[in-house]
């Protein structure tokens, strides 16, 4: 870990990386590869719940807590953490309907999946079907 540490501080200090925390992690990209919003999709991106519910939500344009909270099988409660997250990242929007809030997809839907299809292939292939419509919509 130490050998690690000093490599990617080096990397840092010569400007070859750029890192971003995001909760407990600290993540590093190659500098000038990604932009801020393509950085705050990937680190989305490696979140197996975030992940699943913002495909969930491109697939399902005005998803309800509810519905989400039903297909990834967690407490509403923990829906709100994970949706207020996203907010805050600016991936997705709310809106209140009476006392319903329904969410969106706040960014270009291929941007996120053509980041999902180049740097997560494995996610890529267990949604291929499901993406599939999502592209051709």
């Amino acid at each position: 870990m130490g050998v690690i540490q000093y490599h990617l501080y080096t990397l840092e200090k010569e400007r070859k990386v750029i890192f971003r925390r995001r909760g407990f992690y600290k993540r590093f990209y190659p500098t000038l590869l990604f932009g801020d919003r393509e950085m705050e999709i990937m680190d989305v991106l490696v979140q197996e719940t975030e992940r699943d519910l913002l495909l969930f939500i491109m697939q399902n344009p005005n998803a309800t807590q509810k519905a989400l909270s039903g297909y990834a099988k967690v407490s509403p409660s923990s829906i709100n953490w994970h949706t207020q997250r996203l907010t805050k990242a600016g991936l997705i929007e709310t809106t209140r309907e009476g006392a319903n809030v329904k969410y969106q997809v706040r960014v270009n839907r291929t941007e996120i999946l053509t980041l999902l299809k180049n740097y997560h292939p494995a996610v890529w292939e267990r949604w291929a079907d499901r993406l599939a419509d999502i592209l051709l919509e």
